[in-house]
């Protein structure tokens, strides 16, 4: 920690200050609070992030950022991309840094800019490199990221991502919803989870998408990642949903986004979608099994999130991830949870009944 009247001058107001966090698409939403603080704090300062190509269309037109230095993940493994990437690092020249990620090529990044100041953890492999080193017992990694503010002199700063919507989304997606005959109020499942061992069946998406249409005249709408096998599981889960979802085509993250904007309400495990969602202000129902929702669940008390009991270590939470701690989420649970969060928006008695044959199963 800071601890001169000198140090504490130069950063109170920064010319130019630089995040360094290109890793999980996930933990990169949850840091975006942390430049919209900044951004409040510095308005006239130069702001630029060092992230990943996978996630710099999801914020390329934040307001809070001047620049973007885009890398890919193994930036730092080969020798030509590290010498481009220092070049541009050096060429900002910030006068601090700031590192959430807290990882070896995250804190490389700050050093090879030549930051006077490099805020970060001091943890691991970024112990080389920081030398602002910040303490917090926090444990949601969004509080935990806002720690970093304090050698600015900032603290308790409230919580804001403002995540941009372009046009070209906004539109891509009504043509999905129209296509879909969406017109009114839908759910969002979304059956893709950042790991294999955090997904959730995909039959219970089923249920769950029966149930919201029998009992609250709630169609859903069944998204995915891009890949193979979740267009398989999507698949199988719009047909377990027995006519009460239907699939959406393949899109984009910053698409989805665009999606969740419109969902009354979003299902899904612990994924970038789930923050996304809560982010763009949709009332969501998070699933947690080998992961923890305490550290990563969307902050919010109108949100509803499930944890699978998993224990408090490291060691049980190793092994519900090979035991399979998702299947401890019930189908039942989930809906009693979506309960919860729909009856704080709609009103069964005011919503119109829908033109096609309501499922007749209910969830036992």
């Amino acid at each position: 920690m800071l601890n001169t009247l000198t140090n504490r001058k130069e950063l109170a107001n920064p010319r130019r200050i630089l995040m360094t966090h290109y890793g999980n698409i996930t933990d990169i939403v949850r840091s975006i609070p942390l430049l919209v603080a900044l951004r409040h704090r510095f308005p006239c300062a130069d702001v630029a992030w060092l992230i990943s190509e996978q996630a710099a269309p999801l914020v390329l037109d934040h307001w809070a950022v001047n620049r973007f230095i885009v890398v890919r993940n193994d930036w730092f493994k080969n020798f030509s991309e590290l010498h481009r990437i220092r070049e541009r690092l050096q060429s900002f020249a910030p006068q601090v840094t700031v590192d959430p990620q807290n990882t070896f090529g995250s804190s490389l990044a700050a050093w090879l800019a030549g930051a006077k100041y490099r805020i970060g953890f001091g943890r691991k492999q970024s112990r080389w490199f920081d030398n602002v080193r910040i303490v917090t017992e926090e444990k949601h990694k969004i509080e935990r990221s806002l720690q970093l503010l304090q050698p600015f002199g900032i603290y308790g700063s409230s919580v804001g991502f403002d995540i941009p919507e372009c046009e070209k989304d906004r539109i891509t997606i009504r043509n999905i919803l129209q296509w879909k005959g969406l017109h009114g109020n839908f759910a969002q499942l979304h059956i893709s989870a950042d790991s294999t061992a955090a997904r959730w069946q995909e039959e219970r998406f089923g249920v769950v998408a029966k149930y919201l249409l029998e009992e609250w005249n709630l169609p859903s709408l069944i998204t995915r990642s891009g890949y193979e096998l979740e267009l398989r599981r999507a698949e199988s889960a719009v047909y377990d949903a027995d006519g009460a979802a239907s699939l959406a085509p393949g899109t984009t993250l910053s698409e989805r986004g665009a999606l969740s904007r419109l969902a009354t309400i979003f299902v899904g495990a612990d994924s970038a979608e789930l923050q996304i969602a809560a982010a763009v202000g949709t009332m969501c129902v998070g699933l947690f099994g080998p992961t923890s929702a305490l550290e990563n669940a969307p902050l919010g008390q109108e949100h509803r999130m499930i944890q699978a009991k998993i224990g408090n270590d490291r060691k049980q939470q190793r092994r519900a991830s090979l035991l399979g701690s998702m299947d401890a989420i019930s189908p039942e649970l989930v809906c009693e949870k979506c309960d919860e969060v729909l009856t704080e928006i709609l009103r069964p008695s005011a919503i119109p009944m829908p033109q096609a044959t309501p499922v007749q199963r209910k969830v036992a």
